[in-house]
């Protein structure tokens, strides 16, 4: 079996990292990751996933912004208030808004101290969340890279789920009996779900999925991704199979939010055996390596 992901190293002259506070408090606490010479990319804005702090699981983020500055990228990743080393920022704020103005924080310092006025976003889940609601909100996001970002299910979802668990024979035993949830999901298929229903969800997930599907979350994504795209915004969106209970086939996200001309904005990958986390060096590596040939295609210099 593959080890765990830790990504290989990278040569520690190519990079130059230093601890940075953002923010009007100057405590919102990150670690911006620079080319040893001059940054010939654009600058990568990665987010909290969350409430991992800004190293990611397995220490993902810190393998990825080392490597990307050693590409020319210089590399900011940082914690949201609450989160990790960063006190709360906004009291008075609901905790999107806050994020959103701590991005917006952290944006200024990149004006201000690299001299660049266009960033690529990135987050996983959570931090994918993030990312594409500021890029809906500011046209200087010129891209975004997306890790299993929340979407609807859709019938198909439900059909491949279906599918997925008839391999199972306790499914068909409780067919036989009447018993178990095996009957309330296929009279599900097809239907809108109720968002009153308890999604089957492991872990701390920032939306529950039956509430990703009813019309006002539908219109809200809709719309998120559309200004997203109208802004000239690039797409990169990564799917896995760690998220079984929320999308499991590559163009879900196509079928689930149809009113979006994506236009050829959006670049879509589904690692349908790869955990949520990226946890195996194997699905690390094929990441790291779309993301690189994204960036090569759509940025290649500043």
């Amino acid at each position: 079996m593959d080890g765990v992901g830790t990504g290989q190293a990278v040569d520690p002259k190519k990079t130059a990292e230093q601890i940075v506070q953002f923010g009007p408090k100057r405590s919102l606490c990150g670690v911006v990751t620079r080319p040893a010479g001059q940054a010939t990319r654009l600058p990568v804005i990665i987010f909290n996933t969350g409430i991992i702090h800004r190293v990611g699981h397995h220490r993902i983020y810190v393998t990825l912004s080392r490597k990307l500055a050693a590409e020319g990228h210089p590399v900011i990743r940082f914690d949201f208030g609450g989160v990790g080393d960063s006190p709360i920022q906004y009291e008075d704020m609901p905790t999107l808004d806050g994020n959103l103005a701590s991005i917006d924080d952290v944006y200024s310092w990149v004006e201000q101290n690299l001299g660049q006025s266009r960033v690529i976003l990135m987050g996983l889940c959570s931090g994918a969340d993030h990312s594409i609601i500021y890029a809906s909100k500011h046209k200087q996001v010129a891209g975004v890279v997306l890790l299993d970002p929340s979407i609807p299910r859709t019938f198909r979802f439900y059909v491949n789920d279906f599918m997925r668990r008839a391999r199972r024979p306790k499914v068909w035993t409780n067919l036989a009996t009447g018993q178990g949830k095996t009957w309330a999901r296929i009279r599900r298929m097809g239907v809108r779900p109720d968002p009153r229903i308890e999604p089957e969800v492991q872990g701390d997930e920032p939306f529950a999925p039956a509430e990703l599907e009813s019309p006002e979350a539908i219109e809200f994504l809709e719309s998120t991704y559309r200004n997203a795209i109208e802004n000239g915004t690039e797409l990169l969106a990564v799917f896995t199979g760690g998220h079984y209970y929320q999308h499991n086939y590559r163009r879900q996200i196509l079928d689930a939010l149809p009113n979006v001309d994506f236009k050829n904005q959006l670049e879509l990958h589904y690692y349908a055996e790869s955990d949520h986390t990226f946890t195996y060096e194997r699905d690390r590596e094929r990441l790291f390596t779309v993301l690189d040939n994204w960036l090569d295609r759509k940025f290649a210099s500043i």
